[in-house]
């Protein structure tokens, strides 16, 4: 009976400690909200970048998703992600 209790008061001791460490570790929600809430804008932002003229060409004539040779040029007014990544 006496082991019983021990260990129910160990498993018991083992549950208050988590929950205060958690609850003491989660932000209150309002002020969550309030560091992560975006400022109201007005009108369109408009960010003046210097041209630095058109990007260069890779110099690559094997693509693993093409059959053909693939240009920045013919890219021109299509949203394009470049991943660099070697194999080997």
């Amino acid at each position: 009976m006496k082991q019983l209790t021990r260990v129910t008061a160990v498993f018991l001791l083992i549950f208050l400690l988590v929950s205060a460490c958690t609850g003491l570790a989660a932000p209150e929600p309002e002020a969550a909200a309030e560091a992560t809430a975006v400022p109201p804008t007005r009108g369109d932002t408009v960010v003046d970048l210097p041209d630095l003229g058109a990007a260069p060409e890779f110099q690559n004539d094997v693509w693993l998703n093409s059959d053909v040779p693939v240009t920045l040029a013919d890219q021109r007014g299509k949203v394009v992600l470049l991943e660099f990544w070697t194999f080997g």
